[in-house]
């Protein structure tokens, strides 16, 4: 007998997972979707599909869950339950698989005291490369949008070279934008020239930084202040792709530098294809 499954929270990524399953001959209870068009996939925000209920698609076989799986104040990623996620841990059984992105270390704790399978599918390597892959290709797609200019022989620098960075330099360069990356760690700097890109030491990009015309940060720490900033032309286009602002927003703001900080860009911009690849994910840890 196949598995039923549970899909709560998230964006259209988790409507196409709905019916990526159905479609597979799994009942999906779906719960909470965040869409722009609330009638898509027959799933609404009200929850009322078939009568599906919070509780409904929490007693589900496996469960999965938005990623990030919470706000910064723990409540759920879930439009229509606000509840933290402290608080639905209990309805949980020990017999489920639980399947969830960016888990706080907190919570993980408390699934684990309390016996539950409560896995982050973001560091499942597979899932971790592919969703870098769909980023950078979304990533594109921004740019395009953003600066309505082909990217061209456009000089880009991509701040740090680890999967989406590494998997940025090569679609920038793959559609022929000048492409030089940036990387504290020596050894990844070694690889960016062997690849045969012009290495920056992201810690010292003083008096680097004056000639291109868009920047890609992936890292999440602070990598560009406001002097940093003032050496970029004035029309230097900034994606931020970090969980955590690299950029420096309101120093780019002051000097009047286009920013976008495009987080989760695989559910809003691919989201059927990154839906597969949360579908494979899913798949995986139930056969296991």
């Amino acid at each position: 007998m196949k598995k039923t499954f549970g899909v709560v929270g998230g964006d259209e990524r988790a409507a196409e997972l709905v019916r990526l399953l159905r479609r597979d001959g799994y009942t999906v209870y779906a719960y909470g979707m965040s869409l722009p068009d609330e009638e898509k996939n027959g799933v609404t925000p009200e929850n009322t599909e078939n009568g599906v209920t919070l509780e409904t698609a929490l007693n589900a076989d496996a469960v999965i869950l938005p990623v990030p799986l919470c706000k910064p104040d723990g409540i759920l990623n879930c439009p229509g339950a606000e509840l933290s996620v402290s608080e639905i841990l209990p309805r949980f059984r020990q017999s489920q698989t639980i399947l969830a992105g960016l888990i706080p270390t907190e919570i993980a704790r408390q699934a684990e005291q309390a016996g539950l399978s409560l896995i982050d599918y973001m560091n499942y390597e597979p899932m971790a490369i592919a969703n870098a892959a769909a980023t950078a290709d979304a990533a594109l797609c921004v740019m395009l949008r953003e600066t309505r200019e082909p990217l061209t022989r456009k000089r880009c620098l991509v701040l740090g070279f680890g999967r989406i960075g590494k998997l940025m330099c090569q679609r920038l360069r793959g559609v022929g934008a000048d492409v030089a990356a940036a990387a504290r760690n020596p050894d990844d700097r070694a690889w960016i020239r062997a690849l045969g890109l012009p290495a920056l030491d992201a810690s010292q990009l003083a008096g680097r930084l004056r000639d291109f015309q868009m920047v890609c940060n992936t890292i999440p720490a602070p990598v560009l202040d406001a002097d940093a900033l003032r050496e970029l032309p004035p029309d230097c286009f900034l994606l931020d792709l970090a969980s955590k602002p690299g950029i420096d927003s309101e120093a780019a703001s002051r000097l009047g530098l286009p920013l976008v900080w495009a987080r989760g860009l695989p559910g809003r911009i691919v989201p059927r294809g990154a839906a597969a690849i949360l579908r494979d994910t899913a798949l995986h840890f139930l056969k296991e």
